[in-house]
C-alpha cells in the first residue's frame, strides 16, 4: 500500500466500498423481493381457499337447490362446474406444494375427500333424490354435511400451516432485510471510519508540509520537513520541498558570503529550469565584474584627483600671481593717469603761451625785449615737456611689460582650464561641477587676454603719441635755442617765428587731445585692471572651492577603495 499512489488508493478504497455497497444493496432487495413472494403466495392461497370454499359452497347449493328440484338441470350443471372448478384449484394448490410434504399431505387429503367420499355422497343424494327426496335429504344431513366439515377443517388446517409458512418466510425475509439494512449501516460506519482514517492520514502530511511551507514562505529555512515513504503525490511533494530547502540554503549561504564580500562564491543552478540559481549566478558573475570594474575605477578616479588637485594648486597660485600683477598694473596705470593729467594741463598752458605769443608778435613786435625772457620760459617749459614726455614713455613701456606678463598669465591660465577641463571630462560625473569652474577660469582668462589686447593697443598709440611729442618738443627747444641765441635776429625772422608758432599750435593742440585720449586710455586701464582683479580673485576663490571639493572627492574616493577592497574575488 505504501508504494501506491493517493489516486490508486482512492481508486481501491471507493472500489471496495461500491463493492460492498452493491452487495448490501442486493442482499436488502433479495430480503425485500422474499417478503413480496412470500406476501404473494399468501395472497395466492388465500385466493384458492377462497375459491375452494365457494366451489363448495356452490355445490352445496346445488345439491340444496336439486334437494328441492330434483329435475333441475341447472342446479346439476352448476355443481359439475364448481366440482371441475373445485379439482382445478386442489391441483394446482398440488403443483404448488409439490417440494412441501406437510402441505402437499392436507391438498391430497382435500383431493381425495373431494374425489372420493363427498363426490361418492354427491351422486348418491342425486340418486336418492329422483325417487325419494326425503331420503335424500337425510344423506345430505348425515353425511354430506360432515364431509363438508371435514374440508372445512381440513381447508383451516391448511390455511394455518400456510400462515405458519408465509410467517415464517416473512420473518425470514424481514430478518435478512435487517441483515441487509446492517450490513449497509456496516458499510457506511465503516466507510466514514476509513474516509476519516484516509483523512487524517492524507491531512497530517499536508498539515505539515503546509507549516513547512508557512515558515518557508516567512525565510525560515530551518524548517524540518516530514519523512517522505512511499511513491505517493505526498511524498513526492516532500522529497521535492526537500530539494528546494536545500537549494534555498545553499543560495542562502552563498548570499551570506557575497554579504560579507566572498564573491568566490559560485552558484550552480539545480536544472536549466532553475530560474532564481540561474539568477543569481549571473549575479555573482556581474558582482563580481562590477566589483572589478569598481576597484579599477576607483583607483583611476585617486590618480585623476591627485593631478586635479595638483593642477587646482597651480591654477590657485597662477591666480594669486595675476591678482598680485594686475594690482601693481593698477598702480601703475593711476600713476600714467596722473601724469597724462599733468601733461595734458602743461600743454594746455604751452597752447595758450604759444597762442599769446603770437598775438603779442601779430600785435607789435616792440615787445621782443619781454619775448626773450618770455622765450626762456617756453625753453623751461618745453625742458619740462620733454621730461614728462620721456617719463610718460617710460611709463608705457612698463605698461607695456605689464600687459605682456599679463597675456602670458591669461595664456597659461587658459593653458591650465583646459587642462583642468579635460581632466574634469576624464572624471565623468564626478568632474561635471569642476568642468564648470573650469569652463568659467577659461572664459575669465580669455576676458583677460581681450583686456590685455585692447590695453597694449593703447600704450602703444600712447607711445606713439609720446615719441611724436618728444620729437616736436625737442625740435621746438632747438628753435627756442635758436631764437634765444638769435635775438638780434628775431625783427627780421618775426614773421617767420610768428608763422611757426602758428604752425606749433595746431601741434600742441594735437598733442593736448592726444593727452586727453591717454587720460581716458589710462582710466579705461585702470578699470579693465580693477575687474582683471576682481576676475583674478573670484578665480583664486573658485579655486579654493575647488581644491575643497577635489579634497572632498579624494576622501569619497578613498572610502570607496576602501569598501570595495573588502570584497574577496575569483581569480
Amino acid at each position: 500500500m505504501k508504494s501506491w499512489t493517493i489516486a490508486q488508493r482512492l481508486y481501491a478504497f471507493f472500489g471496495i466500498v461500491m463493492l460492498a455497497l452493491v452487495g448490501g444493496f442486493r442482499l436488502f432487495f433479495y430480503a425485500v423481493h422474499l417478503e413480496d413472494l412470500a406476501g404473494e403466495q399468501r395472497d395466492q392461497i388465500e385466493a384458492a381457499t377462497s375459491i375452494i370454499r365457494f366451489d363448495a359452497l356452490q355445490i352445496s347449493d346445488a345439491l340444496r337447490g336439486i334437494l328441492l328440484d330434483p329435475t333441475s338441470q341447472v342446479e346439476r350443471q352448476r355443481r359439475l362446474t364448481a366440482d371441475a372448478h373445485l379439482d382445478k384449484t386442489i391441483d394446482s394448490l398440488r403443483a404448488m406444494f409439490q417440494d412441501r410434504p406437510d402441505l402437499l399431505r392436507v391438498v391430497e387429503a382435500l383431493r381425495d375427500l373431494d374425489n372420493t367420499r363427498l363426490n361418492k355422497v354427491e351422486m348418491q343424494i342425486l340418486e336418492v333424490a329422483s325417487t325419494d327426496n326425503r331420503a335424500a335429504g337425510n344423506i345430505y344431513a348425515t353425511s354430506y354435511l360432515p364431509l363438508r366439515r371435514e374440508q372445512d377443517k381440513l381447508l383451516e388446517e391448511f390455511r394455518t400451516l400456510v400462515d405458519r409458512e408465509v410467517t415464517d418466510r416473512i420473518a425470514d425475509a424481514q430478518f435478512k432485510r435487517v441483515v441487509a439494512l446492517a450490513v449497509l449501516g456496516t458499510i457506511f460506519a465503516g466507510t466514514v471510519i476509513s474516509v476519516l482514517f484516509f483523512a487524517r492520514a492524507l491531512s497530517r502530511p499536508v498539515q505539515q508540509l503546509t507549516s513547512a511551507v508557512g515558515l518557508l514562505a516567512e525565510g525560515d529555512l530551518a524548517v524540518d520537513l516530514p519523512r517522505a515513504h512511499g511513491r505517493d503525490e505526498i511524498s513526492q511533494l516532500t522529497r521535492s520541498l526537500e530539494r528546494l530547502v536545500a537549494s534555498l540554503r545553499s543560495c542562502s549561504e552563498g548570499a551570506n558570503r557575497v554579504a560579507i564580500g566572498d564573491l568566490t562564491t559560485e552558484f550552480r543552478p539545480q536544472s536549466e529550469r532553475d530560474v532564481m540559481g540561474t539568477a543569481l549566478a549571473e549575479m555573482g558573475r556581474k558582482l563580481g565584474a562590477l566589483i572589478s570594474d569598481v576597484q579599477r575605477s576607483s583607483v583611476i578616479v585617486s590618480s585623476v584627483i591627485t593631478e586635479v588637485a595638483a593642477t587646482a594648486k597651480k591654477q590657485q597660485s597662477t591666480a594669486n600671481e595675476v591678482a598680485a600683477t594686475t594690482t601693481e598694473i593698477g598702480a601703475t596705470s593711476k600713476e600714467i593717469t596722473a601724469t597724462a593729467r599733468d601733461l595734458a594741463q602743461t600743454v594746455a598752458h604751452v597752447s595758450e603761451g604759444a597762442q599769446h605769443s603770437a598775438t603779442l608778435a601779430d600785435s607789435g613786435r616792440e615787445s621782443l625785449g619781454r619775448m626773450d625772457e618770455t622765450m626762456r620760459r617756453v625753453t623751461d617749459a618745453a625742458g619740462a615737456i620733454n621730461a614728462r614726455l620721456t617719463v610718460l614713455n617710460d611709463k608705457a613701456a612698463n605698461i607695456g611689460s605689464v600687459v605682456t606678463t599679463i597675456a602670458k598669465v591669461a595664456d597659461q591660465t587658459n593653458l591650465l582650464s583646459l587642462n583642468a577641463a579635460i581632466e574634469a571630462e576624464k572624471a565623468g560625473e564626478y568632474g561635471r561641477g569642476f568642468a564648470v569652474v573650469a569652463t568659467e577660469i577659461r572664459r575669465l582668462a580669455d576676458q583677460t587676454a581681450a583686456a590685455t589686447v585692447d590695453i597694449e593697443q593703447l600704450v602703444k598709440e600712447i607711445q606713439t603719441a609720446v615719441t611724436a611729442g618728444v620729437m616736436g618738443m625737442d625740435k621746438f627747444s632747438e628753435e627756442v635755442r635758436r631764437g634765444v641765441g638769435d635775438v638780434e635776429k628775431v625783427a627780421s625772422q618775426l614773421a617767420q617765428i610768428i608763422q611757426n608758432v602758428q604752425a606749433i599750435t595746431p601741434r600742441i593742440t594735437s598733442v593736448s587731445e592726444g593727452m586727453q585720449v591717454q587720460s581716458s586710455g589710462a582710466e579705461q586701464i585702470s578699470q579693465a585692471l580693477t575687474q582683471l582683479g576682481d576676475a583674478a580673485r573670484q578665480i583664486a576663490d573658485s579655486l579654493h572651492q575647488n581644491n575643497e571639493t577635489v579634497r572632498r572627492l579624494d576622501e569619497a574616493a578613498r572610502g570607496l577603495r576602501s569598501g570595495v577592497e573588502r570584497f574577496k574575488l575569483r581569480t
